[in-house]
């Protein structure tokens, strides 16, 4: 089986990671792969870094039947069995061929750039039922998690020095990850983190709303107690540091990070939208609080701090729950497994949505 991965842009967030996760996961498991993709991306350097046979291609560039020239050469050239693209821009790039087309239902659903896929594979439910009520077969689509950062056994990470990001290594220390951008709450989380004397918040993540926080953080006499980290990569330092994980997002249908809190063994408090609420179960492997209360967000954190062994309890619940259903290794091999009965199947036309 040999699979192609087509890429466009050099950017961050959790789709990037979930390329070189898979890609990554994929490679070590011995399939053939090829990546088509920038290499100004720092996730297409390190698969390339790891063995992943890599044509640089700056997608998008400035003629796209160009670039849709070079992509369907490339494939032409390689002949794979599938080629999964990794947005919606690349997938109206590519035409068919010998090969099962398979792309990402994303929370906005592109009808007419996704219609050359021939599979959609979804990270939720909710994104499925979105592909459904845009006219989607519900054949063509297969829910899987995305994989998380890899933690099983003794892959234990060491916590991140405090004394690096001048933050008193005697401080009950509160982290948050997530975009820099309104719908993900950060500002509520501020809100919260004024209404807790002595804690210090460290904010992984960056976006456009990045100054506009710092101001805001400002603002609430709280900006000697944050910590902007900017994007980072690999989490699980600042996850071990931490005393409490907080994911305030106000629109959120991934449960993507909270997956990543409890394999780190974190407590976890968040907002009740919609993939939190789903994962968490209240007071058992988390808090929940209701989207866009700063007041409950602050009595969750202070619970958590206090509540010591209550706390514990919730997080090995987290992690038990990760053991049950996100494990890396059982993943993978679901996603070998949907990839291994796509190739074995004679490519469908693209259908017409």
């Amino acid at each position: 089986m040999k699979i192609v991965h087509v890429t466009t842009g050099a950017g961050y967030g959790g789709t990037w990671a979930q390329f070189e996760r898979l890609a990554l996961a994929l490679h070590a498991s011995g399939i053939g792969q090829r990546v088509l993709g920038s290499m100004q991306s720092p996730h297409v350097t390190r698969v390339q870094t790891a063995g992943v046979e890599t044509i640089a291609m700056d997608l998008p560039g400035s003629f796209a039947f160009m670039d849709r020239r070079k992509i369907n050469a490339e494939l032409k050239r390689y002949t794979p069995d599938i080629v999964m693209s990794w947005s919606p821009l690349a997938s109206a790039l590519i035409e068919p061929g010998g090969y099962v087309h398979v792309g990402l239902a994303p929370l906005a659903f592109d009808a007419q750039r996704l219609a050359t896929c021939g599979k959609l594979i979804a990270p939720s439910q909710s994104r499925s039922d979105t592909a459904v009520a845009a006219g989607r077969l519900e054949s063509d689509i297969h829910v899987l998690p995305h994989l998380p950062v890899a933690t099983i056994g003794t892959d234990v990470a060491k916590p991140f020095d405090r004394k690096k990001i001048f933050t008193p290594a005697t401080a009950r220390l509160v982290f948050t990850a997530a975009r820099l951008e309104e719908s993900k709450g950060i500002a509520d989380l501020f809100a919260a983190v004024a209404n807790v004397s002595g804690i210090y918040l460290w904010v992984a993540g960056d976006g456009a709303d990045r100054a506009a926080l710092e101001e805001r953080a400002y603002t609430l006499g709280i900006k000697p107690r944050v910590r902007f980290l900017g994007w980072q990569d690999d989490l699980r330092p600042y996850f071990a540091a931490a005393d409490v994980f907080v994911y305030p997002a106000r629109q959120e249908d991934l449960g993507d990070i909270i997956v990543e809190a409890w394999a780190a063994g974190t407590p976890v408090v968040a907002a009740d939208s919609l993939g939190p609420g789903l994962l968490i179960r209240h007071q058992e492997n988390g808090l929940l609080v209701p989207v866009g209360d700063a007041r409950s967000m602050a009595d969750a954190v202070k619970f958590m701090l206090v509540e010591k062994e209550l706390a514990r309890n919730m997080a090995a619940a987290g992690r038990a729950a990760f053991d049950a259903t996100f494990n890396p290794d059982n993943l993978i091999k679901s996603y070998i497994g949907l990839f291994e009965s796509f190739a074995a199947r004679t490519p469908m036309a693209a259908p017409q949505v």
